[in-house]
């Protein structure tokens, strides 16, 4: 009886160790990482996101948009501003207009 005991408990083993590492065994091929979250809305090609106004380093959405509401669409209309005046109405720093306004090409 003793012979029954250790073969049955040499399979029981084994079968524990195989059941503890099948992940490892079997989904090799399946990535553990998880799906990167998608976008609700993404952003429209050709709207005020995507503005010629943003492309000028510094100057993002909230900025863009100030300075559309003080009449300034373009980075053409900006070329000749003074940036002070570009500094008060887009509520930053002097210098940090000038860098905006030293980007454009004239």
């Amino acid at each position: 009886m003793s012979k029954v005991t250790k073969i049955v408990g040499f399979v029981a083993g084994a079968v524990a160790l195989v059941w503890a590492m099948r992940d490892r065994f079997i989904s090799v091929a399946v990535s553990r990482e998880p799906e990167p979250p998608a976008f609700k809305n993404p952003p429209e090609v050709g709207t005020a996101a995507n503005s010629e106004l943003e492309s000028i380093n510094g100057v993002g959405p909230t900025y863009a948009d100030r300075l559309r509401a003080a009449g300034y669409s373009s980075a053409a209309d900006l070329a000749g501003a003074d940036p002070n005046e570009i500094a008060k109405l887009a509520g930053v720093s002097s210098s940090r207009a000038r860098s905006w306004l030293d980007q454009i090409p004239r």
